[in-house]
Order: C-alpha cells, then sequence, then structure tokens
C-alpha cells in the first residue's frame, strides 16, 4: 500500500488499536503517566497492554510523541499487526513527525520485518534525512527476507554516497556475505575493518571468521582465528562451523580438544558439530566421551544431542547403546529425528522387525512420519527379507503411502519392492494402477527387481513386456 494512502487513515487510530476494556487508565492519570507506561510494558514485552493505553492517549485527545511512537511500532511489529502499523504511519505523517529520525527508523523497521519491502524503502527514500541506523536496517531488513544481493547492492550505495559502514553495518553485511557465499564483497568488508582500525575488536574479527567458514575460505579463517588474541565461545563456534562447512571432520576434532584444553566451555551446537564429525570418522571411542562430557556438564537429555548420539551408535554398530540413549530419554522429548535415527539403526543392521514395532510405538506416542521416514520403513522391509518378507506388516502402510505420498517417487517404488519381494505380482500392478501416469511408467521398472525367484520371474517377463 504505497504511503500516500495512508493520509486517510489517522482517524482509524483509535478504532484500529485493541478494542480490549482499559485496564490500567483512570480519570486521575495524567497524559504523561501514560506514556510512561507505554514505554514501560513495551519494555518488558507486554504489547497488549501498549494497544490498550495507545488508544487511551488517542481517546484523551493527547498525542504520541516521538519516544512513545517507536514503542507503538514495536509492538504492532511483535503482534504482526500490520493494519494497525498502517495506523500509526498516518498519524506520524499528520503530525510531523517525519523529520524525527527515531520513529521513522522504527517505521522502516516494521515494515522490513513484517516482509513490506517496497514500503520500508519507499519510507526510506522519502526521509528528509538518514543516519546509519536507517541504511543499516534497510541492509539487514533486504537480508533477512531473502533478498542477499539487494542488500549488497544497498552496500555499494552507501560507498558510493561516501557513507562508511559502522560495527553493526559491518557485521550485518558480513553474515549476508557468508549466508550466500560472496567471497570477493566479504573480502573487501574485511579490508574495511583493517583501514577503519578495528582489527582489534573481537567480535568484529569473528565475523570475518565466519564468513570466511562459510565461504569455505578455510586457509584465511584460519589465518584470522590466529589473529584473535581475545578469543570467546563464539569464536571457537565459528571457526568449527568452518570446519564443518569445509568437510574437515579431523580438523573439527582436534579444535574442539584445544577449545577444552584452553578451558573453554562448548556450546550446544559446537556438541552437535563434534558428535556429528565422530559419526564422520566411526570414531566410538571419542563419541563415547563426549556422551560422558554432555551428561556431566548438563547438555544431555538434550533432544537434538541425544538424537545424535543414537544415530552415532547406530551406525558405528552400537545398537545396544543407541536404544539406551532412546529410551533414556523422556517420550515428550523424542523427536521425530530421533526415532527416525534410532529405525534407521536398526534397519542398517537387518532388524527390520524392530524397524517396524519401534514405528508403530512411535504412531501411538504421536508423532506423525514424513516423508524421509516412510523411505527408511519401507526400505528396511525391502532389504531386511526374505522371499516372503514382511508383507503382513508392510501392508498397514499401503493405504498412508497412497493417500500422502503418491508424488515421491522413491516411496512408490519402495511400496512396489516390497509387494514384488513377496511375490505378490497382482497386487503390486493393482498398486501401480493407482499411480499418475508419469509415476506408473517408473514404478514398472521396480518390477522386476522384485522378482528373482523363479517362482514369479516368469509372470514377471510378461508384465515387463506388456509395459514396455
Amino acid at each position: 500500500m504505497g504511503i500516500r494512502i495512508l493520509i486517510s487513515r489517522p482517524n482509524q487510530l483509535g478504532s484500529c488499536l485493541s478494542k480490549q476494556s482499559m485496564k490500567f487508565h483512570t480519570a486521575t492519570q495524567s497524559h504523561s503517566s501514560l506514556k510512561q507506561k507505554i514505554k514501560h510494558f513495551a519494555s518488558a514485552g507486554e504489547f497488549e497492554h501498549v494497544f490498550d493505553l495507545c488508544r487511551a492517549v488517542h481517546l484523551s485527545e493527547s498525542k504520541l510523541d516521538s519516544f512513545t511512537l517507536p514503542c507503538v511500532l514495536k509492538a504492532c511489529t511483535t503482534l504482526l499487526a500490520f493494519e494497525e502499523g498502517l495506523s500509526i504511519h498516518a498519524f506520524i505523517i499528520k503530525s510531523g513527525h517525519e523529520c524525527n529520525l527515531y520513529p521513522m527508523n522504527s517505521l522502516i523497521e516494521m515494515y522490513t520485518k513484517l516482509g513490506f519491502l517496497p514500503d520500508a524503502r519507499k519510507v526510506f527514500d522519502e526521509m528528509p534525512q538518514r543516519n546509519l541506523v536507517s541504511w543499516n536496517l534497510m541492509i539487514s531488513g533486504y537480508g533477512a527476507c531473502g533478498y542477499p544481493e539487494l542488500a549488497l547492492e544497498f552496500c555499494g550505495l552507501m560507498r558510493s554516497q561516501f557513507i562508511a559502514l559502522d560495527e553493526v553495518g559491518i557485521k550485518i553485511i558480513l553474515r549476508i556475505c557468508g549466508s550466500v557465499q560472496a567471497l570477493r564483497a566479504g573480502e573487501s568488508i574485511h579490508a574495511r575493518v583493517f583501514v577503519f582500525g578495528l582489527s582489534n575488536e573481537t567480535t568484529l574479527l569473528t565475523a570475518v571468521l565466519d564468513m570466511y567458514g562459510k565461504c569455505r575460505k578455510l586457509d584465511a579463517a584460519e589465518q584470522v582465528f590466529d589473529e584473535i588474541l581475545c578469543r570467546d565461545v563464539v569464536c571457537w563456534n565459528a571457526m568449527i562451523t568452518g570446519y564443518s562447512k569445509g568437510n574437515k571432520p579431523e580438523k573439527m576434532l582436534e579444535l574442539f580438544k584445544n577449545m577444552l584444553v584452553e578451558n573453554f566451555k562448548p556450546s550446544i551446537p559446537t556438541m552437535l558439530l563434534s558428535i556429528q564429525a565422530c559419526t564422520q570418522l566411526s570414531l566410538l571411542h571419542f563419541g563415547k566421551a563426549l556422551h560422558s562430557y554432555a551428561i556431566k556438564n548438563g547438555f544431555f537429555p538434550d533432544v537434538s544431542i541425544g538424537g545424535l548420539l543414537i544415530d552415532l551408535y547406530s551406525k558405528c554398530g552400537e545398537l545396544a547403546s543407541a536404544c539406551s540413549v532412546f529410551y533414556g530419554m523422556s517420550k515428550r522429548r523424542l523427536s521425530l529425528n530421533s526415532w527416525s535415527c534410532l529405525m534407521n539403526g536398526l534397519g542398517m543392521h537387518g532388524h527390520g522387525k524392530a524397524v517396524l514395532m519401534v514405528f508403530f510405538q512411535m504412531l501411538k506416542n504421536g508423532i506423525d512420519p514424513d516423508g524421509i521416514c516412510f523411505l527408511l520403513i519401507l526400505s528396511s522391509c525391502s532389504h531386511n527379507t526374505g522371499f516372503f518378507g514382511y508383507r503382513a506388516e508392510s501392508f498397514p502402510l499401503y493405504g498412508r503411502t497412497v493417500l500422502e505420498f503418491d508424488q515421491q517417487w522413491s516411496i512408490i517404488a519402495s511400496m512396489v519392492d516390497i509387494i514384488g519381494r513377496s511375490g505378490c505380482l497382482e497386487e503390486a500392478l493393482k498398486f501401480i494402477c493407482k499411480m499418475p501416469c508419469r509415476t506408473k511408467q517408473r514404478c514398472i521398472r521396480s518390477i522386476p527387481w522384485g522378482m528373482q525367484d523363479p517362482w514369479t520371474l516368469g509372470d514377471g517377463k510378461s508384465v515387463y513386456r506388456f509395459f514396455r
């Protein structure tokens, strides 16, 4: 909605804002007292009360000032109250606050966080004056809404107008460069850090390090890491994450050890990355040490850590330990990923029957499977069967597979393979006939692979000739 249209909205301020009964307003309260309460509730995060008080100020024929307007706009942003935000915008125009940076910057923040970037840009372009906060809000908004190229373009616009980035802006741009692997732009920002004499700022260097890690420029990341004199946990995490992005699990674990030697306590993301590295390298003993460390330092039972430990033990063949971790976690804490990790481990080691038992237990606990989970279960049924397979057990999934995942080729192919391995050619054909034409043609290719037994091979050949 264009800004010119907003000029007709100021009288809607009272009606658009909260209609709840005014709990905090009494006839004896002064206008300044009401405004102080607005600031108080905004800082406390009680934004519904901000709307109530704002309406009271409006009805008392007072005016919101440049200090209370940002509080109300913050409430609009947090509560996704776009209509109310438009009314406040109209009020700002009518009341002559367009020359005040504080409410205008709050308007830009509201529009960007609600995803209305054209409106934010229009506010920015029509501001009589701007400061670095205005520029940073626009750059951050473009990045957060998935337009990193526009954010970098905006940074170039700043440079063309001889406006230097501050520390906040540098961090924002570095984060965006890392997210899209814009290495050249990131290197340019790194150069500015030295030019501006900010090379001793730990937080800035950590942002540079994080950017290089995400761009997989690990040699540059290591160099920056070595230059940081006062390292903190965030710095260590950034370097470990960089090794993770660059697929260097050995380096990750080496750095994790050094981190502990220097008495830094890892965070949950650090623990997760380290456990993943152990899984990649099949380092069971190191993984057990991490498990013990997680228990002693209060990381366990975290859902994400528990899931990765189950995955580690399963892939290393320690199914008893995997089950111990799984059943040691509260059922309320078990996520779909935790169930999937256990079923995947059981399936990998030929325990198809156990996979189905865990699956039905998962359903009883109210966890709905996704496509990946279904594919895992069907693959276990298919590849852990003899000639007859788990036909009886797999067919309860038949209807649900057709209903929910009829467009996912890999799931349908696994279902056809199960039926084929069971020797039920007629049922396999009926299943395929329910598929869309494109899927149907691809499913036919799965039938001969399930017809390896001499009893069914002849039928398989005839079917192949029929659908060829």
